[in-house]
């Protein structure tokens, strides 16, 4: 992780940071650096304690749930619509879920004391905080459902399209190992699903790079959790 001091200067890709007012913005990235994330870069473990919290202004991080066996199954995408690290603002110390970078990019990272005093004082990053809140345990219960409901090839239209959705890119810096990893399922049920996507002319698969070619046509494979997760991704516009 590269990290370099991070200086004032209006919008910084982020849309938490983003809708600050200018007195409460300029308080948080007092405190705030920029890194630089690389591909399955952990930002925190079950059980540590949680020092930083990170908000994705271009890189994308998954929250996954541990079998205590060194498994994790994804239950939610963060990306530039929010933070990760959402429990220790709120007041939890230490991790209860393992947060990973799915692809790479930057971030601003703030220590997290700073951002509960903010929380205590600030009504404005309370309200937001709050909203994000609200949204990240609404994809929480929708992803639990999906899992366990909804076909493959579907889950991973869905899955591409959320990931499109918040690098705000359609290509991918991915790999089939990845999204079978993410996905709790083995590598030859994405690459067999990889495939009849592109068949239909939706994706183009290379080696650690996956492009969306028709974002219609991978909405059209999806399943039916593709439109509110996608509403969701949009939270802080609504």
């Amino acid at each position: 992780m590269e990290t370099t001091a991070f200086a004032y200067a209006g919008l910084t890709g982020n849309a938490l940071i983003d809708q600050l007012g200018a007195d409460v913005s300029r308080r948080l990235l007092a405190f705030a650096k920029m890194v630089s994330l690389k591909p399955r870069e952990a930002l925190h473990a079950p059980g540590e304690l949680v020092r930083h919290v990170y908000f994705p202004a271009g890189c994308v991080v998954a929250a996954s749930a541990s079998d205590g066996g060194g498994a994790a199954v994804e239950t939610a995408l963060v990306g530039r619509e929010g933070l990760v690290g959402l429990a220790a603002v709120l007041g939890e110390r230490r991790a209860r879920e393992v947060a990973d970078v799915v692809l790479p990019g930057d971030a601003v990272r703030v220590e997290v004391a700073e951002l509960r005093t903010l929380f205590a004082e600030s009504a404005q990053w309370r309200r937001l905080v709050l909203r994000f809140y609200c949204e990240h345990v609404r994809q929480v219960s929708r992803r639990a459902a999906c899992n366990t409901r909804h076909r493959l090839g579907e889950r991973l239209a869905t899955w591409l399209l959320a990931l499109c959705a918040r690098a705000d890119s359609d290509d991918l810096q991915l790999t089939q190992e990845g999204a079978a990893r993410q996905l709790g399922v083995r590598r030859a049920g994405v690459n067999e699903c990889v495939a009849y996507l592109e068949g239909l002319g939706a994706v183009e698969h290379s080696r650690a790079r996956l492009r969306v070619l028709d974002r219609e046509a991978l909405a059209a494979a999806a399943c039916s959790c593709h439109t509110p997760l996608a509403q969701e991704t949009r939270w802080e516009r609504q």
